[in-house]
């Protein structure tokens, strides 16, 4: 599903301060783990990123392994990281993002989640989804802002959905 259109994308954030964006694959693991080797909390949300490093090193692997990945850095430092899983059978994409603690609320999540959804608007995928923990305000703000909806009604986290379709 990765289009090689586009392979890196410069962006600026709400400051004016640039970043790029580009797809990752598996060989990249130690330039994405570098996000989360110093990513706080740990867990932010949901369990995730794992606290014990051995385990959030094996699920970064998992991601950058089952899933089409993308890196925000401002020179060689990541700053953000998105993910999506493709499940062909449902015809739908898991959506995972995480920003860097001091790169929230200026843009890097909005520009992550926007080049996910242009990738996957030109994919054959008909939904994209995430869960979120309801006490996450920050980030339902940035699902609801690109239009994804509460799918159920869980006190503790909710899934949300987008169609690709529209």
């Amino acid at each position: 599903m990765e289009s090689e259109a586009v392979r890196q994308q410069s962006w600026c954030d709400k400051n004016g301060t640039p970043f790029v964006i580009h797809w990752v694959t598996v060989g990249d693991f130690e330039q994405v783990w570098s996000l989360y080797g110093v990513f706080q909390p740990r867990p932010a949300s949901q369990g995730l990123p794992p606290a014990d490093d051995d385990v959030c090193r094996a699920w970064v692997r998992n991601l950058l392994t089952q899933g089409e990945n993308v890196i925000a850095r401002r020179g060689e430092t990541v700053i953000g990281h998105a993910t999506i899983t493709p499940d062909p059978a449902h015809n739908d994409c898991e959506f995972v993002i995480f920003v860097h603690q001091d790169d929230r609320s200026i843009g890097v999540g909005s520009a992550l989640t926007q080049w996910i959804l242009d990738h996957v608007h030109a994919s054959t995928m008909s939904t994209i989804w995430l869960t979120v923990d309801t006490r996450n305000v920050r980030a339902i703000r940035l699902y609801r802002k690109f239009r994804f909806e509460y799918c159920d009604r869980d006190p503790c986290e909710r899934v949300m959905k987008k169609s690709l379709t529209d």
